[in-house]
Formats: structure tokens, sequence, C-alpha cells
């Protein structure tokens, strides 16, 4: 897989859970962050959780700004005794469908994937 291009600054860093800027685009009035939050299991749980929200500020199509923002988050979960191969795979077909045209026509549209 290739290396991530977009490039991070982090922001705050709190045990479990971080914040990123991306410098090149956020300011105050539009940010550009991604957030993350680890969820490790302990006592008798076995399920490992990780979530990474890309969040951005946007404009109306007259240029003001809405308060309102776009976001992506992907929530992961995984046991924590199961087989590495099953998480690849699982991740490959994720990132497949993420990559795809159909994904765009979903987001854009609000459509299911065809």
């Amino acid at each position: 897989m290739a290396a991530m291009t977009t490039v991070l600054k982090k922001y705050s860093d709190n045990g479990n859970s971080w914040k990123y800027t991306i410098p090149a685009s956020h300011t105050a009035s539009k940010p550009r962050m991604v957030l993350q939050r680890r969820r490790e299991p302990t006592g008798n749980q076995v399920m490992l959780e990780l979530s990474t929200t890309v969040m951005y500020g946007t404009t109306d199509a007259l240029g003001l700004i809405l308060p309102q923002k776009a976001s992506f988050e992907v929530i992961t979960r995984r046991p924590i005794n199961g087989t590495l191969s099953d998480f690849t795979a699982a991740w490959a077909t994720f990132a497949d469908i993420i990559v795809g045209d159909e994904w765009q026509n979903t987001y854009v549209h609000a459509n299911p994937i065809q």
C-alpha cells in the first residue's frame, strides 16, 4: 500500500485520543482536522476499537461558512485474538469500496452502493 500523502500536525494527545490538523488548509473558521480514538479491551473484554474521523468546515453556495461540518468516520473493531489474515482481508474489501467510483456516487447522492 502506498504511504499517506496528507500531512498531519498533532494538535493534542490525551491518552487514547488524538487530534490533528491538516496545516495546508486548516483555519479557525474552516477547520480541517483528523480525530482518532482508541478503546482497548479491559477485563474480560476481547474487542479492540479504533475510530478515525476526518472533519472539514464548509461553506454554502454564497461562500458563507456553515456551522455544520462535513465529516467521514471509520470505526474499526476486532477481537484481540483474531487472525491477522482475516483483518487484512476485511480491510482490503473496505479499501476497495472507498476508492471505487461507486462510493463517490454513494457519498454525493446518498444512494446505496451499486
